[in-house]
């Protein structure tokens, strides 16, 4: 027996005792790759499949600024939804906390005409808020976070539609003289393409909300490998009880992870808002499905401890692309979330060394000639 091996995929974690040598464990190494080999490998699928259907169409800057954008809200999401899941929950709610924040965001600019500086902090508090509940709920109240969470996913959609009568606000709020008013013509900014550091550099530009889905996954990849924080998310979700003998406050951790979450779906509220020049009470449905599985094609383990900020950037890519690609290709809708789907699965196939482990031996065994 070799000695206790560290896992790549997140600092301060230690694998049980492992055997080296052995096939399942040459593969759960790989797969715990930061960003693992899966999700590599995944996008470059795509983005082959891009080139052999569509070619120059699909690599014109303006088509991956576009997809990139249509996305950027879900990818922060799953940013939001990689710290819960490394903790050993789930989040189900990120879609309607993000459609509240979004009608918010809405509501405040139409009928208050605030500023978006100061509508963008406070949704991100009413976010956090929201998340609060969740976490409080399952470690307060000790409610599986897939019950809590399918909870208030209706309880944060009624509130959406209660306070918009079921009707859609616009965030483009036009003048008397026929032009957008200043507040609104801000807000606008937040989804669309404009003055940027990029302007110039690259074409047109580059989507607000792809600057900021990068730079939160690039703050969020620094709090987990570099804080004691990240090293306490990965403790926790990697085994409880260990954690909570070696001091790790496990409570405030699992609180704190979904605070974050409920704030980073504040976040994305305003920016959804704007890219679609209006709150919608529907928004955001489907949007949970699609942050669990940026994080699960990106190798993260839904039972926790497991996976990378940089893996889940690389799954949001590759979703991104992939509804680029079967747009493209004029792909029907139900086409679409069944090809998802299919990917999901395989991801999660790939995460378990022992189903591959056994499916080579029986290869072999088949192929094997009889002595």
């Amino acid at each position: 027996m070799s000695e206790p091996t560290r896992d790549s995929s997140g600092p301060g974690t230690e694998l049980p005792t492992l055997v080296q040598n052995q096939p399942r464990e040459r593969w759960a190494r790989v797969l715990a790759a930061p960003g693992s080999l899966q999700g590599y490998i995944g996008l470059a699928l795509v983005v082959i499949a891009g080139i052999a259907t569509k070619g120059t169409t699909f690599l014109d800057q303006g088509n991956l600024t576009n997809a990139v954008g249509a996305f950027a809200s879900r990818g922060i999401l799953a940013i939001g939804q990689t710290l819960v899941i490394l903790a050993a929950g789930i989040d189900l709610s990120v879609g309607s906390m993000l459609a509240l924040a979004s009608m918010a965001s809405a509501m405040m600019l139409a009928r208050a005409d605030m500023p978006p500086l100061l509508i963008l902090p406070l949704c991100m508090v009413v976010g956090a808020a929201m998340g609060f509940v969740n976490g409080a709920g399952t470690t307060w109240l000790r409610i599986q976070p897939f019950v809590m969470t399918l909870a208030t996913l209706s309880i944060f959609r009624g509130i959406d539609r209660h306070i918009s009568d079921n009707v859609s606000v616009g965030t483009e709020i036009v003048t008397e003289s026929g032009e957008l008013s200043p507040h609104s013509e801000q807000f606008q900014l937040f989804g669309t393409p404009g003055r940027n550091l990029f302007e110039g550099v690259l074409g047109a530009g580059v989507y607000y909300p792809v600057l900021a889905f990068v730079v939160v996954a690039i703050v969020f990849h620094l709090v987990l490998t570099k804080t004691r924080f990240g090293r306490h998310i990965y403790a926790v979700g990697g085994n409880e009880t260990a954690a909570r003998l070696s001091g790790v406050n496990v409570a405030a951790v699992r609180i704190a992870v979904f605070t974050l979450c409920g704030m980073l779906a504040g976040f994305a509220g305003p920016i959804d808002a704007a890219y679609s020049s209006q709150a919608d009470p529907q928004a955001g449905q489907m949007y949970e499905l699609d942050a669990i599985a940026a994080c699960v094609i990106g190798g993260a383990a839904l039972q926790g401890g497991r996976g990378s900020m940089v893996g889940t950037f690389v799954g949001a890519l590759i979703l991104t692309l992939l509804d680029n690609v079967l747009g493209l290709n004029a792909v029907s809708d139900n086409m679409q979330l069944i090809i998802k789907g299919c990917i999901v699965v395989v991801a999660v196939v790939l995460q378990r060394p022992d189903l591959i482990s056994s499916a080579v031996a029986t290869v072999r065994r088949l192929v094997r000639p009889a002595s």
